[in-house]
């Protein structure tokens, strides 16, 4: 099997390439190291092949000899994706419109008490807030904070010092707490909105629009130069009410939305009568209950694993 953009996905045939207890061990891990890889990159694919390419050291080196298999496996990965945001920095400067994760379908989870996690370290706005991050600071960050891992354990994985590890966190506290919102509404607010706001969008109620937007609200749409979307961040209600009414009127008639639970909030998935994905949306909202944030990813390439279903949280 192989995803949208023709690459093999690891987690088939992976026993046609090593003996069970390598794939068993392997195996046992494969789900945190997808979630760390996730976060860490903000992009399914780029995920994907950072845990292939994990398990192909992993199968490569001889893991008889690791004592500790986790501890080799999560330094492997770690240090993949510090090599791949150092190079992601200089393509999202090229990217063709304003960059936005790679949406994660995060409904229907078996585990219910993973909810308030999700909602909290895969949120676009989270994972937004990580993008101002320097590569070390991103995972150093994530590793402590998300991950729980002590100094000792992320000064090995990075090949750092203790002191340098607990400063790049500092760092990044720092820089992430200068930017956080200081209030977010609750899952179930935000679902209300949501609700609100996707009435008035489709049923083109432009004074209803306007009322539910907060004076600063920031549209940020992502087409990846792919398809049509705004060029860059479209900022008060105004501005932002015409651009979706317009988007909403080149829509097709017989296109439908779905509510789902997209990166672990409330979101609405847009398809085409055939069933194909075009777009998934998603609000931030600010005290008095405005719709502060609208996040639009239509980038076909970005919607592509979430369509397929081959990923989920």
């Amino acid at each position: 099997m192989r995803n949208p953009q023709g690459k093999p996905i690891f987690t088939h045939g992976i026993s046609d390439m090593s003996d069970p207890s390598t794939t068993d061990i392997f195996l046992q891990q494969q789900r945190m190291l997808r979630r760390l890889a996730y976060r860490m990159l903000g992009s399914v694919s780029q995920a994907e092949d950072a845990v292939q390419e994990t398990w192909l050291r992993w199968h490569a080196i001889g893991p008889a000899s690791i004592d500790v298999p986790q501890a080799w496996l999560v330094t492997t990965l770690s240090r993949i994706c510090i090599d791949e945001l150092r190079s992601a920095k200089h393509q999202r400067e090229l990217y063709a419109s304003p960059w936005l994760p790679e949406p994660l379908a995060s409904d229907d989870s078996s585990d219910p008490g993973m909810a308030a996690e999700r909602h909290s370290d895969i949120s676009m706005a989270f994972l937004l807030l990580l993008e101002r991050l320097t590569p070390e600071e991103r995972v150093a960050f994530l590793l402590q904070e998300i991950f729980d891992n002590d100094y000792r354990n992320i000064a090995q994985i990075m090949d750092k010092s203790e002191p340098a590890c607990r400063q790049l966190v500092h760092r990044a506290r720092q820089r992430l707490r200068q930017d956080k919102p200081r209030f977010q509404a609750d899952a179930t607010r935000r679902q209300e909105l949501l609700q609100l706001f996707a009435g008035a969008l489709f049923s083109s109620d432009a004074r209803a629009l306007l009322s539910a937007l907060a004076p600063d609200v920031t549209l940020i749409s992502d087409g990846g130069g792919k398809v049509k979307a705004a060029s860059k961040p479209v900022h008060g209600p105004r501005a932002v009410s015409r651009l979706l009414l317009g988007t909403r009127k080149l829509q097709a008639a017989d296109s439908y939305i779905l509510f789902r639970e997209i990166n672990g909030e409330p979101g609405i998935a847009g398809y085409h009568s055939d069933g194909t994905l075009f777009f998934i949306m998603q609000i931030a909202a600010d005290q008095q209950g405005g719709i502060d944030g609208i996040y639009i990813v239509n980038n076909p390439d970005k919607l592509a694993a979430m369509q397929a279903g081959v990923w989920r949280e």
